[in-house]
């Protein structure tokens, strides 16, 4: 001990040696560099005191917020290790300049650099971000060339910025031959507000409109303002006309909650354009104008509206998103509002029947004019799925029950349901997996019936297939692929995975190259060789039979044999079928 009472430092530093926990997170607690670390998700799980006062919050209002909620991106980041051509989502470390909102009003530009820590698999779980400030001492930033693309009010980027980042994003959708949005915010009568406000006050409800907007937006997405009452968003990647419909309705939503001013309520709301490239433009400039335009005609219907630049793709929405929410409504009384048929499965060989598919039916045609699969699909998207086909399955279940006490033939045939593809997916979130589902029927034998599995839920988590899959199996259940061909997948994973079947679109082979028609053979070949039994589905006239007449196959399925029938006149047309053939 030293006359002062204290180890002297070589005795510390081999106590932290010696704990190296310790003193990891005492270099994460003292450093003077702010940092944050995330979940996978981007919300705070910790952040040190250097952090804190950057943002200027303390530490017990920052866990458990997004991290986004503390800063404006200011530009495209900087460093991308995985190339110009991959996502930020799929790099492990990049640096991005970002303006840091302080709880005081204030704001500090700052460099974030981000590094992804990885699992045994190589997978992100948590994300370090270190925060170094851009600001000089005297609190004026190197250059001033960060507040060149800032709009001081907002803290949002400004036209410079928007533009530089609309033409790299139009770079980069050529490249990937993806589409971009680009939505024309216009708040309604915000000039009366500001008039009768005052302008100090109304610079106040643009900032608190900036944010609210900000936060119904995705971290990728950019929000910049025009000047005035007017904003851009700029959507990548994913610029299809209804995710774009989806974020302006999110945006509207936003501007719902009244503003308080001056101790008086205001309801503001906005008019949006939307734009889409390329259907409605070919470059930076034309777009923004397309966008403007369409701005305007939704501001002709009144405050509050959205406008496509073609009026016929905004009328197409509305009615889809009409029949989605009928749709909705219908699926909490499915045995109300849907039904199901049965379709045939037949030897190409000897004509027999040798099995049925279970076809949901809604019990409005009038107004659903897409085939089947297309319901399944849609209904999967708005996180219907797994609740539709819980009610199918005992809804077969029970049918099939039915057969046996009757002595029906079509007892005696296995049944087929195809499933939504959210079954293969995050199913440990589900507090009943399928699996569980299926054992509280209380069936002992389950090898009558068959799951259809989508195949493109197999190429986007083929793990989690996986795992689900060899659950199913082991209660018996047989188990299909369905639509093979339609998405890539690893043959070799498909050796490995359960499957007693495979379902091939008839368009496979309806092809009049000769290569491409000797493919769809050998996939027949190779999946008999797999013991995999292929069907070809969807023949519905003659021209299609004869194109899979020389296939190595023989079950077919598909209108020109029989059409999905309701079980009752199924079992008449089995019937008379069978007596026909003695």
């Amino acid at each position: 001990m030293s006359h002062h009472g204290k180890r002297p430092p070589g005795d510390r530093v081999k106590s932290l040696d010696q704990h190296p926990a310790r003193l990891t997170l005492s270099a994460f607690e003292q450093g003077q560099t702010g940092m944050v670390i995330t979940d996978a998700a981007g919300l705070v799980v910790l952040a040190n005191e250097s952090f804190c006062q950057i943002a200027g919050c303390e530490r017990s209002e920052v866990a458990g917020w997004p991290v986004e909620h503390f800063f404006v991106s200011l530009r495209t980041p900087a460093t991308n290790p995985a190339g110009p051509d991959t996502s930020i989502d799929d790099a492990t470390s990049w640096q991005q300049e970002v303006l840091c909102r302080r709880n005081d009003g204030e704001s500090m530009p700052v460099l974030m650099t981000v590094d992804a820590l990885l699992d045994d698999q190589q997978r992100p779980h948590h994300y370090l971000r270190t925060f170094i400030s851009l600001a000089s001492p005297k609190g004026k930033q190197f250059g001033d060339r960060h507040w060149v693309h800032v709009d001081p009010m907002t803290g949002l980027p400004n036209w410079l910025l928007l533009r530089d980042r609309l033409n790299h994003a139009l770079a980069q959708a050529d490249r990937a031959d993806n589409g971009l949005a680009v939505l024309f915010i216009d708040i309604d009568r915000f000039k009366a507000v500001n008039d009768a406000a005052g302008h100090l006050e109304g610079d106040r409800l643009l900032g608190e409109l900036a944010q609210r907007l900000q936060k119904a937006l995705r971290s990728r997405d950019t929000l910049a303002r025009l000047g005035g009452d007017q904003f851009i968003v700029l959507l990548e990647k994913d610029g299809t006309a209804e995710a774009a419909q989806a974020v302006t309705e999110r945006l509207q939503e936003a501007l719902e909650p009244p503003f308080l001013s001056e101790n008086r309520y205001l309801l503001l709301t906005a008019s949006i354009g939307i734009a889409l490239y390329p259907a409605d433009a070919q470059d930076e400039e034309t777009l923004i104008t397309a966008a403007r335009s369409a701005m305007y005609t939704a501001r002709r219907k009144g405050p509050g509206r959205q406008a496509f630049v073609d009026h016929r793709l905004t009328a197409k929405l509305k009615e889809k998103h009409r029949l989605e929410n009928r749709l909705s409504e219908a699926i909490h009384l499915p045995e109300r509002h849907f039904q199901l048929h049965y379709q045939p499965e037949i030897d190409i060989d000897t004509g027999h029947c040798t099995g049925l598919e279970a076809v949901l039916r809604w019990k409005q045609p009038k107004q659903w004019q897409e085939p089947p699969a297309a319901l399944l699909d849609t209904i999967d998207r708005l996180g219907l799925g797994i609740r539709l086909d819980r009610w199918a399955i005992q809804t077969v279940i029970a049918h099939h029950l039915s057969w046996l006490e009757s002595g029906s033939l079509l007892g005696k045939l296995p049944v087929s349901i195809r499933l939504c593809e959210s079954h293969l997916v995050n199913d440990t979130l589900d507090r009943r997996p399928l699996d569980h589902f299926l054992r509280l029927q209380s069936l002992d034998n389950l090898a009558w019936l068959t799951l259809q599995v989508p195949g493109q839920g197999l190429s986007s988590d083929l793990d989690a297939a996986s795992h689900m899959l060899k659950r199913l199996e082991r209660l018996g259940v047989r188990l299909a692929i369905d639509d093979l061909g339609a998405s890539p997948i690893d043959l070799t994973w498909l050796s490995r995975l359960p499957f007693d079947k495979a379902r091939i679109s008839v368009s496979l082979a309806m092809t009049p190259l000769l290569e491409e028609r000797n493919l769809a053979d050998a996939l027949c070949q190779l999946l008999q060789a797999l013991h995999i039994e292929p069907v070809i589905t969807d023949i519905d006239d003659p021209s299609q039979v004869s194109a899979v007449s020389g296939l190595s196959l023989r079950r077919v399925q598909g209108d020109h044999y029989c059409p999905a029938l309701p079980a009752e006149k199924l079992d008449r047309w089995l019937a008379e079928r069978h007596a026909a053939r003695g």
